[in-house]
């Protein structure tokens, strides 16, 4: 969507094919009577700040700014996300405060001492925060995100939700809180009337070009000669189209853009992208009402017993997404595709998630709730089993052997962007086609070292000008 907005204002011809029934992908705002709620929660936070006045601009007078509370519940206690240290060690207790120092302490030295290979998410998580406050705030979490051992996932998954975070940043940022940083603690942007407005917006500008949008169509073959993609065949409804283009730009699985192509891809490329898996997520969006349960934008659920890893209350939000003295509370059911949860009927799933909310956190009666809703999303997560980084690498290089062809987004890149990091790829695939060449590499994004969390601001000045250390040389 970023791609053709920028496309559509610098007067080229757009065709933007969206297989589901409105524009959104993964950040869309979904409309039930006189509800509105995003799936999953979405907030606008960007680093790069070309990126942030982009989206202020295109948005307008719809933004707002909303504070941020998130926690962790953990054993009946809440603790805040991103972890404020001295909360943490006092809500698990003396004994467990004492050997999380102890371990971390011992972690430190042995990674300065014997430079151990860090392979797994348990090796990372270990190294940067020790084994009692790994075992504590993150196993059980990511098991039940990820439905496997974390000896099962990459390294990758902690260098790109907690890179350059640990305990001493963490114990600096509380004493001496650096009033050159801006972290994502305090609080973020987001459209008064949903995330999905963001994409909307787009749509609309995209139109406004004379460009066209439509939804409801899937691509299910994508036809290439030589070093080029000629066309897409799409599936709209009862018919097909082909549609021809000087360009393409993909936010598509990664595994599904290879698995299309005619001809078929090389055979050891069609090898490594059925090695690619995700994992897919129910969203049960409860009508309740009541008002201001919680105090949080959003919340981390660790218990496996409870079906639901994370949930968020919409009025926490915006006051505009609800009809007054109603919210709506949005749980994420972590799954795979065909399992024996992603196949219960929507009752079911509604059932399970209600019963098992009023029995952990007694904040409403059945009587309090209006209706029910559950949305299924297929591939909402990359998985990064282990040696997955070689196998994307190698077929991101096979697809940029097409001249006009670009991969976007976080499906499309095999990637756990945010989505301000696929808004920026979509941007730089729109730029390196205005340009006629590619100044941009769009793989760039969301590779930096900091922690995503949060950033330096004292050289504001050149940032909002452009990031020359992605462009190409």
């Amino acid at each position: 969507m970023a791609a053709g907005y920028e496309l559509s204002k610098a007067g080229k011809y757009v065709e933007v094919y969206e297989k589901w029934e409105e524009v959104g992908g993964l950040a869309r705002t979904i409309k039930k009577g006189k509800f509105l709620f995003d799936t999953g929660p979405h907030r606008w936070y960007a680093k790069n700040d070309k990126v942030n006045n982009w989206m202020l601009e295109l948005m307008g007078k719809e933004i707002i700014k909303v504070p941020r509370l998130t926690r962790i519940y953990f054993d009946h206690h809440f603790f805040y996300y991103p972890i404020r240290i001295f909360n943490a060690l006092s809500g698990i207790g003396i004994l467990r405060a004492f050997w999380s120092i102890i371990d971390y302490i011992k972690a430190r030295l042995k990674h300065r001492l014997f430079k151990p290979k860090l392979l797994t998410m348990e090796d990372g998580y270990i190294n940067q925060f020790g084994k009692t406050l790994y075992e504590i705030f993150f196993k059980r979490y990511s098991e039940k995100l990820w439905g496997q051992d974390c000896t099962k996932i990459s390294i990758d998954w902690v260098g790109q939700r907690t890179r350059g975070l640990n305990i001493f940043t963490l114990i600096k940022e509380s004493i001496f809180k650096s009033k050159s940083v801006v972290s994502l603690v305090d609080e973020f942007f987001y459209p008064e009337k949903g995330v999905g407005r963001i994409a909307q917006k787009m749509a609309e500008e995209i139109i406004k070009n004379k460009g066209r949008i439509v939804t409801n169509a899937e691509i299910f073959r994508i036809n290439r000669k030589d070093a080029k993609i000629v066309s897409v065949s799409v599936r709209i409804g009862m018919r097909v189209e082909t549609v021809n283009g000087t360009h393409f730009i993909s936010s598509i699985p990664l595994n599904d853009l290879i698995d299309k192509l005619s001809p078929k891809a090389d055979k050891n490329i069609l090898a490594l992208s059925g090695k690619l898996t995700y994992r897919d997520e129910l969203q049960v969006a409860l009508f309740i009402k009541k008002v201001k349960m919680t105090p949080d934008t959003w919340l981390y659920v660790h218990p496996k017993e409870i079906p639901f890893m994370r949930m968020m209350e919409m009025d926490n939000w915006s006051s505009l997404l609800s009809p007054k003295g109603t919210t709506t509370l949005v749980f994420e059911l972590a799954c795979n595709e065909g399992d024996a949860l992603w196949r219960k009927k929507d009752k079911a799933v509604i059932d399970l998630t209600v019963d098992s909310f009023i029995k952990e956190f007694g904040l409403i009666e059945k009587k309090d709730i209006i209706g029910g809703y559950v949305h299924r999303v297929p591939k909402e997560y990359p998985v990064y089993h282990i040696g997955y980084r070689l196998e994307v690498n190698e077929i991101i290089a096979y697809t940029k052997k097409f001249q006009n062809l670009s991969v976007v987004g976080r499906n499309g890149t095999f990637r756990y962007n945010n989505m301000d990091h696929s808004i920026e790829m979509g941007m730089y695939a729109a730029a390196n086609i205005i340009e006629g060449r590619d100044k941009y590499d769009i793989q760039s994004v969301n590779i930096e070292r900091e922690y995503l969390e949060e950033k330096k601001i004292e050289n504001i000045e050149d940032e909002a000008v452009e990031e020359p250390a992605r462009k190409k040389n």
